[in-house]
């Protein structure tokens, strides 16, 4: 009777442990997300105004392809004259220029002489010391061979000063001034010098992006001089042909817009974020009765049932330790590297299979 007893006991241990050995090495099966690795942000160069632009969240871009643009500050000029002196190029420093020369460049005025003179030295009439700004006055050498016309810019007591307009006075020449054109004696307001007015100074903040001009170059009121950001741009940006563009560093896949065309932009500021096109992983989950069955390292198949794809190989880097909470049972998330064939997109599901490891 023992001798049977022990037999059945012997026939259940090893049916129970091919049970277990045939649970043990059951294939796992997953399903899984393709998602995106590494995501790239990219931000403002500089500060200013975004200009118009279309990217959107989705959209595929190409490597080098120009997303944004940051609109330099534009200078324009507010005087006649010739351009005396550039002190910055393209990819310099602005405050640097000023702190040197005190502009970023210099205009000489079209007019650029005046006379700093006094009635005192005229006819000493009511009417010629009854002096004030923006009056006219009319301009003759002491040889009386060179003619200009003038106007009264400044008045301070007996002291007024005269903007020449024009003519052909020589620098070097003594000059009358004159509250008549017919140069009458009694007309006379005062004998004065000739000086030259200071160029006129140009300055900004910042980092030229680019000069438009040079020296002896004549310009109007409206007429473009040269941009700048107000920021120090990074050195592999300062003299580049567009230095406030920002561009895709390699074909990437937009998952977020955080600008608007227009808006007001700060340097460094985020614009974009996106992943790289063709660089995935794979986000699995596994039932709390499966998780302790895998481990990183861990090879599994892969395949795409909606593509016509040949199945890859995907190899397991981490298992999150923390579940979701289900209702009924717990799941964990299961991260997969592999390489994606073409065709592979980031939201596509797929399926993992393996058997569990030892």
């Amino acid at each position: 009777m023992k001798k049977i007893v022990a037999l059945a006991l012997a026939a259940f241990l090893a049916l129970a442990g091919a049970t277990a050995l045939a649970e043990s090495s059951e294939t796992l099966i997953l399903t899984a997300t393709v998602e995106g690795l590494d995501p790239i942000v990219l931000s403002a160069p500089a500060s200013g105004l975004l200009a118009p632009f279309s990217v959107r969240a989705g959209q595929l871009l190409a490597s080098g392809e120009t997303v944004f643009t940051v609109e330099p500050q534009r200078v324009y000029a507010e005087i006649e004259g010739t351009v005396a002196d550039v002190y910055a190029q393209a990819g310099e420093s602005a405050d640097a220029a000023v702190s040197r020369y005190g502009a970023v460049l210099s205009i000489e005025y079209a007019d650029r002489y005046q006379i700093e003179a006094t009635n005192r030295t005229g006819y000493n009439t009511v009417e010629n010391r009854d002096l004030r700004v923006g009056m006219p006055v009319y301009l003759r050498s002491a040889n009386e061979k060179h003619f200009a016309d003038g106007r009264i810019t400044a008045v301070n007591g007996s002291q007024f000063t005269v903007q020449v307009l024009g003519g052909d006075l020589v620098f070097t020449e003594d000059v009358k001034i004159y509250r008549e054109p017919d140069y009458g004696n009694k007309t006379l307001l005062a004998r004065a010098e000739l000086s030259i007015v200071q160029p006129y100074a140009v300055s900004a903040s910042g980092t030229v992006t680019d000069m438009a001009v040079q020296p002896g170059d004549v310009v109007h009121p409206g007429d473009y001089l040269f941009s700048y950001v107000p920021d120090v741009l990074d050195p592999a940006l300062r003299g580049a042909q567009n230095p406030t563009a920002v561009t895709a560093p390699q074909a990437l896949i937009v998952t977020e817009v955080s600008a608007v065309p227009g808006a007001s932009v700060q340097k460094d500021q985020a614009l974009l974020t996106a992943i790289p096109a063709g660089t995935y992983r794979l986000k699995a989950q596994a039932a709390e009765g499966d998780v302790g069955r895998i481990a990183a390292g861990d090879e599994m198949t892969v395949t795409f049932d909606e593509l016509d794809l040949a199945p890859v190989t995907a190899t397991v880097t981490a298992v999150d330790p923390l579940g979701d909470s289900g209702e009924d049972s717990s799941r964990y998330t299961v991260w997969l590297d592999f390489e994606a064939p073409e065709g592979v997109l980031p939201g596509m599901h797929a399926t993992v299979q393996g058997l569990p490891s030892a």
